[in-house]
C-alpha cells in the first residue's frame, strides 16, 4: 500500500505579537492510499493549523510532514506551490466564479496547468458526470442548488487527478439532507475509484461515515480511531 501522508512530530507555533501561541504540539499519523480520514476536534483544537500543513499552504516548525515522500518543511515557496497541485482542495464555502458555468468552473486549475482546450473540456466534462451533474454542465452557478455547487467544486479538486481530496467542513454549508447526499457522493468517489480522502470537521455524525478519526484536542493529536470498529 502507497503512504500518501506521513506526520512525524509534527508541531506548529505562531506568534502573537511577542507570545508564541503552540497551535500543533507534535503529531505522528499516516494516511494510506485509498483510505478515507477525519480530523475531528472542536474549534481552537488544531484541526485548521494542521489542514493548512497538509495542504501545503505553511510549514511546520519542526517535525516532518511528507506528501508522497517529500517533506513540504524542506521546499521552497515555489517547490510548496508545486507540492500544493498534489492536492484537491474542497471547502466550506464554494468558491465558483459567477460568470463561469459549471464546466468552465472545473476547468480552471487545467487552464492554469496549461492543458490544452480540448484535452481540459473533455476532463472537466468527465468529471462532472462522476460527481452527478452530467446533465448541469452549463449552468451557472446561480442556476445550481447549494449541493450542486459544491458537486462543482468536488469536480474541480478531482479534475487534476490529485494525491488525495483535503475537505476543511465541506458540508457546513449545507442543510442536512443535502448534507448526507455529498458526504454519499464522496464515500462512493472514495470505495469506488479509491479517492484517498481526508476531511477536517467538527460534526461527530459526519466523522463516524469515515473509515478513521483522527482526534485533536489543544494541539494534540489524542486518538487515531478504526470507525465502525
Amino acid at each position: 500500500m502507497t503512504t500518501v501522508l506521513e506526520a512525524q512530530n509534527l508541531t506548529k507555533t505562531y506568534m502573537l505579537g511577542q507570545v508564541p501561541v503552540k497551535a500543533l504540539r507534535g503529531a505522528d499519523f499516516v494516511v494510506e492510499q485509498g483510505e478515507f480520514v477525519t480530523i475531528l476536534g472542536p474549534s481552537g483544537s488544531g484541526k485548521s493549523t494542521l489542514l493548512n500543513l497538509i495542504g501545503a499552504l505553511d510549514r511546520p516548525t519542526s517535525g516532518s510532514l511528507l506528501i508522497e515522500g517529500i517533506d513540504v518543511s524542506e521546499l521552497s515557496d515555489n517547490e510548496l506551490a508545486e507540492a500544493r497541485t498534489k492536492v484537491g482542495f474542497v471547502f466550506q464555502f464554494f468558491n465558483l466564479i459567477p460568470r463561469l458555468n459549471a464546466i468552465g468552473n472545473v476547468e480552471l486549475p487545467l487552464v492554469i496547468a496549461g492543458v490544452p482546450k480540448k484535452e481540459r473540456q473533455e476532463r472537466a466534462r468527465e468529471v462532472l458526470i462522476s460527481v452527478g451533474l452530467g446533465d448541469r454542465i452549463h449552468h451557472k452557478s446561480s442556476e445550481l442548488s447549494g449541493g450542486e455547487r459544491q458537486r462543482v467544486a468536488v469536480a474541480r479538486a478531482l479534475v487534476s487527478n490529485p494525491s488525495f481530496l483535503l475537505m476543511d467542513e465541506p458540508t457546513g454549508n449545507l442543510d442536512s439532507v443535502t448534507a448526507a447526499s455529498l458526504i454519499d457522493l464522496i464515500v462512493e468517489l472514495n470505495e469506488e475509484k479509491k479517492v484517498t480522502c481526508i476531511m477536517v470537521t467538527h460534526d461527530l455524525e459526519m466523522a463516524k461515515r469515515t473509515k478513521r478519526t483522527l482526534r485533536m484536542k489543544d494541539g494534540h493529536l489524542v486518538a487515531d480511531e478504526v470507525n465502525g470498529q
